[in-house]
């Protein structure tokens, strides 16, 4: 479906002169909803998805998580091997007998200390969690850049397309005035007609010169941000559309909170401090060292072999420290608590927004339609005498304003969808197993 707004001056004077870009949310107009499975479909303004994986898997932030998972297996490592390592002992004596005798002593010995097993369970499960908390963590960095990227890269597309709408405005905005000039050299309008339509050629070509810039800078900020991702292009977003029925809310709500990172690292943080605080309350329970050792004293004349076992009795110290880890325990499970309403919160405004932004489209494209029907009765006025220049120029910046605001409300219910995908993660998922 296309819509071409056309303002015209007599015949034989200059062609019809048409207004703007051909309206991006025309095309998504076409069904007025969407469908479950079309709902699902990202918007085919997004960059390719091989180029996202391959940025999002070389910022800093990303490749930072994937050295955490590695941190977390060697935690997991370390906490099977366990606290203790074998200790060897050696010790050379003296010994000056009452006659004045003496005698060269030596000793040998290793030790360690053991684990309970209790301890030792609670460690391997300590280890799964550190490896858990590691994907998840790796998983949520990769979710949040993608965010980040989703955010920017509608950004410096939304200013490229208005960018080019007003380009195209401008030159039709100079258009119509070189065919005023032609109609006072002709006599069929007044001189301050080609005053009023200069002015309003150059606030058209200065704001689009505003706005060119500030799309080149957002541009080079994508560039610079994300090495590597091709730049934005607002070439078929005429066709784009959201077709179907509405979206369910709900639906939607609890696919996102079904597999939410943030809201998993949370849980598993919460279910860590839970079995720090256990395996700190064992330690209230020392661990025994055992050890043995060999002697040989008055120069050999005696020899000595043994083993002993040693135990540290408990103290205040190791309650207080049980007692620390019980706090903190609870303090993660408050963490959890809260981020489970944010993220239960968050997960509720991303599909209402995917709602009411196209529902705000929707409105601001009958608002442009019935803008641009009065804006083409204005110029039809203006044609046969009846109406000033200024009423059709207000008219045309009305028409101006109200497409750039149904485009730019067209390009906010793109992004919601999208966003609504990738926090469902049917787009730009993190891989499986992290970089590895």
């Amino acid at each position: 479906m296309r819509f071409r707004l056309k303002f015209c001056i007599p015949a034989g004077r200059r062609p019809c002169f048409p207004y703007g870009l051909r309206a991006l949310s025309l095309a998504l107009a076409a069904a007025g909803g969407w469908t479950a499975a079309a709902a699902q479909t990202p918007p085919p303004v997004l960059p390719p998805e091989a180029s996202v994986r391959a940025v999002l898997a070389s910022l800093p932030q990303v490749r930072a998580a994937t050295a955490g998972i590695d941190l977390a297996q060697a935690r997991k490592r370390r906490l099977d091997a366990g606290p203790y390592d074998w200790v060897a002992k050696t010790a050379y004596d003296r010994r000056v007998a009452a006659q004045g005798k003496r005698f060269a002593e030596e000793e040998i010995g290793v030790e360690t200390g053991l684990r309970w097993p209790s301890k030792q369970r609670t460690d391997a499960q300590l280890g799964e969690g550190e490896v858990q908390i590691g994907q998840f963590a790796y998983a949520d960095a990769w979710h949040e850049a993608a965010r980040t990227l989703l955010r920017d890269w509608f950004d410096a597309l939304r200013e490229l397309h208005s960018a080019k709408v007003l380009q195209a405005q401008a030159e039709l905005a100079q258009a119509q005035l070189s065919a005023i000039e032609r109609r006072v050299q002709a006599g069929e309008a007044a001189k301050l007609d080609t005053l009023a339509a200069q002015a309003e050629a150059a606030r058209i070509q200065a704001q689009a010169v505003r706005t060119r810039a500030q799309a080149q800078l957002l541009q080079q900020a994508l560039q610079r941000q994300y090495p590597g991702l091709p730049l934005p292009s607002d070439a078929g977003l005429e066709e784009a559309a959201l077709e179907g029925a509405d979206i369910s809310v709900p639906d939607w709500a609890q696919k996102i909170l079904a597999d939410n990172h943030e809201l998993e690292l949370a849980q598993a943080r919460a279910a860590q401090a839970r079995l720090q605080a256990r395996r700190t309350e064992q330690e209230r329970t020392g661990d025994p060292t055992v050890g043995v050792r060999a002697r040989r004293e008055r120069s050999g004349e005696e020899r000595i072999w043994g083993a002993y076992l040693s135990i540290p009795l408990g103290s205040a110290g190791r309650r207080a420290d049980a007692q620390a880890a019980a706090a903190q325990a609870e303090m993660a499970q408050q963490e959890y608590e809260r981020t489970r309403q944010r993220v239960t919160t968050d997960a509720w405004r991303a599909a209402s927004e995917a709602q009411q932004t196209r529902t705000t489209w929707q409105q601001l494209h009958r608002a442009w339609q019935q803008i641009a029907q009065s804006a083409q009765l204005q110029a039809r006025a203006y044609e046969l005498g009846e109406s000033p220049l200024a009423d059709l120029l207000l008219a045309r910046r009305n028409a101006l304003e109200a497409q750039l605001a149904a485009d730019g409300a067209a390009l906010d219910a793109m992004q919601a969808q999208a966003r609504l995908l990738l926090d469902a993660h049917h787009i730009w998922a993190a891989p499986e197993e992290g970089a590895h």
